[in-house]
């Protein structure tokens, strides 16, 4: 069989992965993200005006027909609920705008006295701003751009791919683990963008029979989307969990949930592995590739081993964090200080970084927040009673985790832990930690559709693969990834987190 090695420049088109792809989808999780790279230029504010009219319609039709009898407050926020909801599925406005019109909502109905006799003290919804879980998340913003910048996550990459020679189930296992490695510490769509530039000049001069071609570029979505399961910063529904979780005084810091979240990422690359070389078995016994490894220069090397060590001293940190007391998020201060103060991350870099995640983020957690204080979970959980005469919490968690993926599919699964888990914590009381853990995990599943996941879209934009390629793994990994999560979270979450 003859061996294939991408000296020669491609004989196709050029990547449609270019640096202005790179700057749209950086950093974004979710479905308007995936749009955008399938459809940058595309105009949809015709659509979005009827969206946005239909979601505040339906969120009135709803306020008014189901919550005569509720609570002010209770009313109050249902209304919240049901518009956001109608926002993020139809992305009639961006998603992090949606997070701003939740805390100001929450500000003006709950803390003036508008709409209650008298105000709430509103603080705990604007402090979400200030929430641990938006530091830990900063940090891992500012690593990741100053590995960016450097060109050091290239490097790395290199470093992990190349001992794996040149045989194709090796390569291929080696290219999974290092995108699942990766998307625990910088962006899923990052190193989706980077892995999949570099492999594929080597799928466009394979034989184009060879399904092996489309595998690869099916694997690295795949799992750089299960790898963010594996770190509270890999992926935005873990830092809405461990904060929802922490309402509940069940705390989760960076190791534990590594303890949690790594295993079953590996558990399931390594099933997307099997799964990828029965479904695109290789026709050829050898292939190379090379993700770049440039020459920075003297300067470069010079901020190379700058941001080196700043990573390895705040990771090292995170996951010693049982040893030495110090919070996640003070942590997370070093690499924002030290990226700054040495000018490797400069002013108008730090102007580019996805600042509307954490504000997504924020206005989710304040949103799960409102719907706990305000009795509406409990109430909405009492409606949704037939699941738990299910008679097992298994099989509890394993409906919530479906619905959970298959939003997810639709929409942001950012929107839909918000959205889903402050109900579905009401359902099982005494079991928030369980619960927080297995939806935030479970939303990682969602694969189905080339707009499910950044990851997804940024591997269909290359022209090679068809929706279709996705429904397979897709299908695979949300039915089998809530079973996974269930199953490890219920047997390790008592003994991990205390």
């Amino acid at each position: 069989m003859p061996s294939i090695e991408p000296t020669s420049p491609p004989q196709r088109d050029a990547p449609v992965i270019d640096d202005s792809v790179r700057t749209q989808v950086v950093w974004r999780d979710s479905r308007e993200a995936a749009l955008r790279v399938l459809r940058p230029a595309a105009s949809r504010a015709f659509f979005k005006l009827v969206s946005f009219a239909l979601a505040t319609a339906l969120a009135l039709a709803a306020w008014r027909a189901l919550t005569i009898s509720l609570p002010t407050e209770q009313r109050a926020v249902l209304f919240l609920l049901v518009l956001s909801i109608g926002l993020w599925a139809t992305e009639a406005v961006p998603a992090f705008a949606v997070g701003f019109m939740i805390l100001g909502y929450l500000v003006l109905v709950l803390g003036t006295d508008l709409v209650l006799p008298e105000p709430w003290d509103v603080t705990p919804y604007t402090n979400m701003w200030a929430s641990p879980v938006i530091w830990l998340i900063l940090g891992g913003f500012f690593l990741a751009e100053g590995m960016s910048r450097t060109g050091l996550d290239r490097k790395l990459l290199t470093v992990a791919i190349r001992p794996a020679g040149t045989r194709p189930d090796r390569v291929l296992l080696a290219l999974m683990l290092t995108s699942a490695a990766a998307s625990m510490f910088i962006s899923n769509t990052s190193t989706t963008v980077l892995l999949v530039g570099a492999v594929l000049p080597l799928c466009r001069r394979m034989d184009r029979d060879d399904p092996f071609a489309r595998g690869l570029l099916v694997a690295i979505p795949l799992s750089a989307a299960v790898g963010g399961m594996g770190t509270i910063i890999g992926s935005a529904p873990n830092a809405i969990a461990a904060g929802s979780a922490a309402e509940f005084g069940r705390t989760v810091d960076f190791v534990e949930w590594m303890m949690i979240g790594a295993p079953i990422a590996l558990v399931l690359v390594l099933v997307g592995w099997a799964f990828v070389l029965r479904r695109y078995p290789p026709r050829v016994e050898e292939i190379s590739f090379d993700v770049g490894d440039d020459d920075p220069g003297a300067e470069g090397r010079r901020e190379r081993i700058i941001v080196g060590a700043v990573a390895a001293v705040t990771v090292g940190l995170w996951m010693t964090t049982p040893l030495h007391g110090i919070h996640t998020a003070a942590i997370s201060l070093i690499p924002i200080a030290a990226l700054t103060m040495t000018q490797i991350v400069e002013a108008d870099r730090v102007r580019q970084l996805p600042w509307d995640t954490l504000i997504l983020v924020a206005g989710g957690l304040a949103l799960g927040a409102a719907v706990v204080d305000t009795g509406l979970a409990e109430r909405l959980a009492s409606a949704l009673g037939t699941v738990t005469g299910l008679g097992s919490a298994p099989l509890v968690y394993l409906v919530l985790a479906l619905v959970t993926v298959a939003l997810s599919n639709v929409m942001s699964n950012t929107a839909t832990v918000s959205v889903v888990l402050p109900v579905s914590v009401a359902l099982l009381p005494g079991r928030e930690l369980e619960t927080c853990l297995i939806l935030g995990l479970s939303a990682s599943c969602a694969l189905l559709l080339p707009v499910s996941t950044p990851p997804n879209a940024v591997a269909f934009s290359t022209g090679e693969l068809e929706t279709r390629d996705f429904r397979p793994g897709g299908i695979l990994i949300g039915l089998l990834g809530p079973i996974v999560v269930i199953a490890w979270v219920l047997l390790i979450s008592e003994s991990v987190v205390g």
